[in-house]
């Protein structure tokens, strides 16, 4: 809505009331100084105010208020609602899980069928020591479904290992009730479950998988072959932690066969390759001559902004030089005048401001001359962060630069730049540390994205 406001799609933003557009007041407040900004007025149908005068603007922010206010009071009646039917047994609502279908009346029961599942997945990892990846692949290879007809893996499976419901008990907010329904499994079973979860997590702290957060290029990295996002894992050998990207679809389902790619290897080629961007002065230039062109483009627009601006500060002042006279020549009260200077004075202050704002602008759109000086802090900036800079800050650096990421198996990645394109091909072995397995190198496209 305020992507079209901005290009004058529309005049008019009309809506049936004001908490349909926004319940919070700072969210609302912002939203309509965008829209005052761009000549757009808020209309309401069942509600008496205009945002094109003061007193509109007053009302618009006290229903704001109102809506805000409210939202509050039905969410915390909500919660106290659905805390008091938990403590009373009750199925408090949501997803019914796996095993269970919802009466109107006597709430949940069990569905015979889908509990016979629940049964199995519960012995076969209890007894049979059959791990969650292994139970989901045989109830998918027996036929078995999730109910939106998709196969099942480790994460459904452990997520019903995991739920207290299927003993007849409820979990609401971290806490355990006893539940009005009839359990599908013992909690003698269910007990020697969380003994046997509990001992595999023992076993595989070595195996632990490392927050994704903490890889640099995760969020832009997808398997080529299965279109899957890809994430950080990481695995210890010969006591030393290994980190590498692997496949979603393969990681939760073994459906893909993407190899897994070693995580530093391909961080260091594509940082290394950036650097080697800001060190080539004929493409930096390119890339600078790009910029200022655009931005060139943009500065008519400014200009003509900031002419329309004068013009409206031009006829503000003329208005207070009207009141004036009006008052030095008896025809105006006191009390209408000053209220009246004081509207405008503060009319012409916003306008002040937005004038400073545009200038500001209009400024940043002309870029310094490049020199060897400037490329030269580029390139210390750059390895300054990447050396010295939380991990944080290391991945919004390089998602400001690298746009997609596609790996089409261990030895070719294919890397999409946000700048333009410096060659084709790019045999990033050259850049990596020497190793004796040769399948741990690269081969990185290097290919333009405007």
């Amino acid at each position: 809505m305020l992507y079209d406001a901005e290009a004058q799609a529309f005049d008019t933003l009309l809506v049936f009331r004001v908490d349909r557009l926004s319940r919070k007041v700072r969210e609302l407040a912002q939203m309509v100084d965008e829209l005052t900004k761009y000549g757009v007025t808020l209309k309401s149908i069942t509600e008496p105010f205009d945002t094109a005068d003061a007193a509109g603007k007053m009302m618009l922010q006290m229903l704001g208020v109102f809506a805000e206010f409210e939202h509050a009071t039905i969410v915390e009646r909500t919660k106290v609602g659905m805390e008091k039917k938990a403590k009373s047994g009750r199925w408090v609502g949501g997803y019914v899980p796996y095993g269970y279908q919802l009466d109107p009346e006597k709430g949940l029961i069990i569905n015979e069928e889908e509990a016979l599942i629940v049964k199995k997945m519960f012995k076969m990892y209890a007894f049979g020591k059959e791990g969650a990846f292994t139970i989901g692949n045989n109830l998918n290879d027996s036929g078995h479904r999730k109910r939106s007809g998709k196969k099942s893996d480790k994460r459904v499976v452990l997520h019903i290992l995991k739920n207290p419901l299927y003993v007849g008990k409820l979990r609401w907010r971290e806490v355990i009730y006893e539940g009005n329904h009839n359990p599908i499994i013992s909690e003698v079973l269910f007990d020697k479950v969380k003994e046997v979860l509990d001992d595999r997590n023992e076993d595989l702290k070595g195996r632990q998988w490392h927050n994704g957060d903490e890889r640099l290029l995760t969020g832009i990295m997808k398997c080529a072959r299965c279109k899957s996002h890809m994430f950080g894992g990481g695995g210890y050998k010969n006591g030393e932690h290994v980190p590498y990207y692997v496949c979603s679809k393969r990681f939760n389902q073994h459906e893909c066969e993407q190899d897994y790619v070693r995580a530093e290897l391909l961080e260091t080629a594509v940082t290394e390759d950036i650097k080697m961007m800001f060190r080539d002065e004929q493409f930096m230039a390119r890339i600078w001559e790009e910029a200022n062109r655009r931005l060139g483009e943009e500065k008519p627009d400014v200009d003509k902004e900031i002419k329309e601006l004068e013009a409206r500060l031009v006829k503000t002042r003329a208005r207070i030089e009207r009141y004036l006279d009006a008052f030095e020549k008896g025809t105006m009260k006191p009390e209408l005048c000053n209220e009246k200077l004081e509207d405008l004075n503060a009319r012409i202050k916003e306008l002040e401001a937005e004038k400073r704002e545009l200038e500001a602008r209009r400024e940043r759109l002309e870029l310094p001359a490049l020199d060897k000086e400037m490329l030269s802090a580029l390139v210390d900036n750059f390895e300054e962060v990447m050396a010295e800079g939380t991990n944080p800050q290391k991945k919004h650096l390089l998602r400001r630069l690298v746009k997609k990421v596609l790996v089409h198996d261990r030895r070719t990645i294919e890397v999409w730049y946000g700048l333009p394109n410096r060659r084709g091909f790019e045999d990033w072995n050259k850049w990596l540390p020497e190793r004796n397995d040769q399948h741990d190198g690269f081969h990185v496209f290097s290919f333009s994205r405007r």
